[in-house]
């Protein structure tokens, strides 16, 4: 029997699903992020390793027959070099592809073209396939200089506007509040050494998006504001995705920050539906580690 590898790498988390040659799915894991470029390499290389080692000893040391793997750290497909670097000696496979966590997630859901898919978890991407099959991809820039939308953004955006009410005196408002609760601190100019620490990597940071989130379902309203202009920076970019996918019939929503955040999935779906009203926003049901099984299995 020939056995598949499925992996979708984000950026907090990755899983990965084994199916058999009927497509069953007979094991997952999750472990930590491969995004190389948010841990470096060689730490990637270990929490793959981990992955592996785990699906290893629960089904038995065996060679797939293919693997896919999506990463967050990726814009397209990987080359040989950088899938062996990753890959090697970790992954026993006849063959190994790679790409982004985006191109995964499209291919993920119903198989609708054309179609598109918005990420948004610890970063943020969209991708596109029009009715050639041709592949767009927008955003992706990563946590430095794009990412918006995403938890990360939210969060560093939510800790920005915490520390200038700190500063205006103003330490009864609730982002203050959440913020030391959030770095277990009563002074909010302690979290200083704690947010500049090599130790303190960008998945960490954009855990404070979940209590930001907690005050806009509260009804707080400068966290409302925020989610509300992180929600904007992703239509922004997602928009740009829609004028050239054109007759899109499908837009699928794929994250963390959508699945735990009603507020920003409803007034990003109802801002975009203002703007593109034929087009159908569905959360995406498919586990994209599912997808990249898929791809496993029938495009190697």
């Amino acid at each position: 029997m020939d056995y598949y590898l499925g992996i979708d790498g984000g950026g907090t988390r990755t899983t990965a699903a084994v199916s058999d040659d009927k497509g069953r799915i007979i094991y997952k894991s999750v472990g930590k992020t491969i995004n190389f470029y948010s841990v470096g390499i060689e730490n990637a290389r270990e929490n793959l390793s981990g992955i592996m080692n785990d699906i290893y000893e629960n089904i038995g040391d065996i060679t797939f027959k293919s693997a896919f793997v999506g990463c967050s750290a990726l814009d397209n497909e990987a080359d040989a070099e950088l899938t062996h670097t990753l890959c090697s000696g970790i992954i026993k496979s006849e063959r190994i592809k790679m790409n982004s966590d985006v191109y995964v997630a499209l291919f993920s859901g119903d198989c609708t073209v054309p179609r598109g898919v918005v990420i948004c978890g610890t970063g943020s991407m969209v991708a596109g396939i029009d009715s050639d099959n041709k592949i767009t991809v927008k955003g992706g820039w990563g946590h430095v200089i794009g990412d918006g939308g995403s938890a990360y953004s939210i969060a560093i955006n939510a800790l920005s506007e915490a520390v200038n009410l700190y500063d205006e005196n103003r330490k009864d408002e609730p982002l203050v509040k959440i913020a030391k609760t959030f770095f277990k601190t009563d002074d909010l100019r302690k979290i200083i050494d704690t947010v500049y620490s090599e130790d303190t990597t960008k998945d960490k940071l954009a855990d404070f998006a979940k209590l930001v989130s907690d005050e806009c379902e509260k009804g707080e309203k400068i966290s409302s504001r925020i989610l509300s202009d992180e929600c904007n920076k992703l239509l922004r970019t997602v928009y740009s995705l829609s004028e050239e996918i054109k007759e899109c019939e499908i837009l699928y929503l794929y994250g963390g920050v959508f699945q735990n955040n009603l507020f920003f999935k409803n007034i990003f779906t109802e801002r975009f539906n203002r703007e593109y009203p034929n087009i159908k926003v569905e959360m995406l049901t498919v586990a994209p580690e599912e997808g990249a099984l898929k791809i496993a299995r029938e495009t190697l």
